[in-house]
């Protein structure tokens, strides 16, 4: 699948319409149309409110293009264009082992970790895999779920990645920085402060903001 990223900056007050967009008219129309819509987020922490990132999953770049007039709100009685302030969109490629699939209920949670970094294109695979083997055990016992972990789809140097990683509030995202103390078994302990240092040495810079996630459940 190819995904795509749309970060929009919405005019003062209007995020309340563009929510109700999205998940009431948007999300369904999507999935109808086979596609999978991931995640609704905009600014809690280190981002506005009218800050916001859409990402919704594609079975090829055919059916991309072909979503992006309801994307748009082109067709919709409600009037998205007029609450943009600023838009951009990109395609990404996803690591091999988040998103799984669809989000399920018991995988969402209400806040994200939107964690931005910039690696060498090269060390993508190397990356992917000391997140998934040596970071993310010890982050999950505590609660924590990366719904998506990301790259843009054109090779560039540096390379953008986007990590989506969700807790439950502000305060679960900080008690995850101290697994020790939070009950993590010495194996996974171990194994984040061995594989951790190895993927942060993997890094250029990075970048971090808090979101709130909004699903059609809400």
């Amino acid at each position: 699948m190819i995904y795509e990223e749309r970060r929009i900056t919405l005019k003062n007050g209007t995020f309340a319409d563009y929510r109700a967009f999205v998940l009431q008219e948007l999300w369904p129309h999507l999935i109808e149309s086979g596609h999978e819509p991931l995640c609704l987020l905009n600014g809690l922490i280190s981002a506005g409110v009218e800050d916001v990132v859409l990402i919704i999953g594609f079975e090829n770049y055919d059916a991309w293009q072909q979503a992006q007039p309801a994307i748009a709100g082109s067709d919709s009685e409600q009037a998205p264009r007029a609450w943009i302030q600023e838009e951009a969109a990109k395609l990404l490629l996803a690591s091999q082992y988040r998103p799984d699939g669809p989000t399920k209920p018991e995988d969402q949670r209400p806040v994200y970790g939107a964690r931005r970094w910039w690696i060498n294109p090269e060390d993508w695979e190397s990356f992917n895999r000391l997140s998934y083997e040596g970071v993310w055990p010890a982050m999950d016992h505590m609660g924590h779920h990366v719904i998506g972990q990301f790259r843009d789809a054109a090779t560039t140097s540096p390379l953008e990645i986007l990590n989506l990683a969700g807790y439950h509030d502000p305060a679960h995202w900080q008690s995850t920085r101290n697994p020790a103390e939070q009950g993590v078994s010495k194996e996974l302990v171990d194994k984040l402060r061995a594989q951790g240092p190895k993927r942060g040495d993997l890094v250029l810079k990075s970048y971090v903001c808090l979101m709130k996630a909004h699903w059609p459940e809400d």
